[in-house]
């Protein structure tokens, strides 16, 4: 994109857009900003990480860095489209948003937070598109944050309600866990290397985990990883032993089985098939 500005580009989205698109979405792709999209009347279906999602009116998405995501089809009438470094954020904000428990954010919003965000939106953009104006950098990075933060906490409280049967610092210590996995999903591979990271045993966190999320840590570890190996085998021309290699594997067979167990195909077959969709 060409129209960035102090590490932020937003933009309208809709019927009357469409002879200058906001962003060549329909091809698979993957950037080292976040993107977030606001519908306020449509339909769009999107693929996200393999994984395919539907927003409709008052949905609003957001995907991290490094995920893999197009447009699979669009019904847009009006929404929004806003995209950013991570350096926009304040540490506090990246923070929260690795935290996250969930690897896609979807959420339909109620009406009357919908428009407080639309509003925010507008407000946004008319600071964007006025070029010259004083602190416009300033208020650009302090009204993307305003958002985010008030994302962040719309999400939050959805979250805190589904695991309102959790006590607090059971989800402290996954969230924690969530955030070191983001970070260093390639480098740290055991149980016992993010306890150690985290001054706990590997048997509470891996009970903490589990019981909070239903998986148990080397599960999350393993996703991670092959969510990796997914993209880089769909989206670079890097070789299977090198991609085993990107992630830490010494051994290209395990990375094989481990592939093939969890995807249900091995990696070359993944690569010619699915990538190929």
């Amino acid at each position: 994109m060409d129209d960035w500005f102090s590490g932020v580009y937003i933009q309208p989205m809709g019927i009357r857009k469409l002879h200058h698109p906001v962003y060549e979405m329909s091809q698979p792709h993957r950037h080292d900003f976040y993107q977030c999209v606001l519908v306020d009347k449509g339909e769009i279906v999107m693929e996200v990480d393999f994984e395919k999602i539907r927003l409709r009116d008052r949905h609003v998405f957001l995907s991290y860095p490094g995920q893999i995501h197009h447009i699979v089809s669009t019904q847009m009438q009006h929404g929004w489209f806003l995209a950013f470094d991570a350096a926009t954020l304040d540490n506090n904000l990246r923070s929260i948003l690795d935290q996250f428990l969930t690897e896609i954010m979807v959420m339909q919003l109620p009406q009357q937070l919908f428009e407080s965000f639309y509003s925010l939106m507008d407000h946004l953009y008319q600071i964007y598109v006025n070029p010259g104006q004083l602190y416009q950098q300033q208020a650009l990075q302090a009204m993307t944050c305003a958002f985010i933060y008030q994302l962040a906490s719309a999400y939050l409280q959805e979250e805190r309600s589904a695991l309102s049967r959790h006590s607090a610092r059971n989800i402290e210590i996954t969230k924690t866990f969530r955030e070191l996995l983001r970070h260093h999903g390639k480098s740290v591979r055991s149980t016992s290397q993010f306890a150690a990271k985290m001054n706990i045993t590997a048997s509470h966190l891996n009970d903490t985990v589990k019981s909070v999320t239903g998986f148990p840590v080397t599960y999350h570890i393993q996703q991670e990883l092959i969510r990796e190996a997914q993209r880089l085998l769909c989206f670079s021309d890097r070789t299977i032993m090198e991609i085993a290699g990107d992630l830490g594997f010494d051994d290209p067979k395990y990375f094989t089985r481990l592939f093939s167990k969890i995807t249900g195909v091995a990696p070359g077959k993944y690569r010619k098939g699915k990538c190929k969709e």
